[in-house]
């Protein structure tokens, strides 16, 4: 007779640990939508947009820790859902060669030149056509 062999309980996976572990981006973008649902209904609290009854338990007596608590964790719950994006960035931070001082000081030295010329360009363009059209209605 064919002895069966005895499965330890500890051996066997957990299926609910395997779905857990697998990645789904919808629900990272979902968690990520209510996080931000969550914020957005702390700060609509907390400026008194939102009123409640005081005979509402917890949230009707003590509306602004309440706020407080959604704004914390959402915060945190938005933290956690945007980290795994995040996460693939850092090795290629590690990889990128940032300019030397002068280099990036000349850069934006450059950068502050071309906006002032540029606002410049813009208001000069501006003023022309304002004096056209103020001159083409006033005939």
């Amino acid at each position: 007779m064919a002895v069966k062999e005895k499965v330890d309980v500890l051996d066997r996976k957990s299926r609910l640990l395997e779905v857990l572990a697998k990645d789904y981006k919808w629900e990272t973008y979902l968690y990520m939508f209510v996080s931000l649902v969550l914020i957005i209904l702390g700060s609509l609290i907390l400026k008194n947009v939102i009123t409640f009854k005081d005979s509402i338990p917890i949230v009707g007596t003590y509306p602004t820790p309440f706020a407080v608590v959604l704004v914390v964790i959402g915060t945190l719950s938005l933290i956690y859902s945007v980290y795994p994006f995040v996460k693939l960035a850092f090795p290629e931070l590690k990889k990128t060669e940032w300019p030397r001082t002068n280099k990036f000081l000349g850069d934006v030295v450059r950068t502050f030149v071309f906006l002032i010329l540029f606002t410049l360009i813009y208001l000069m363009f501006d003023v022309i056509i304002s004096e056209l059209l103020s001159r083409w209605f006033n005939l």
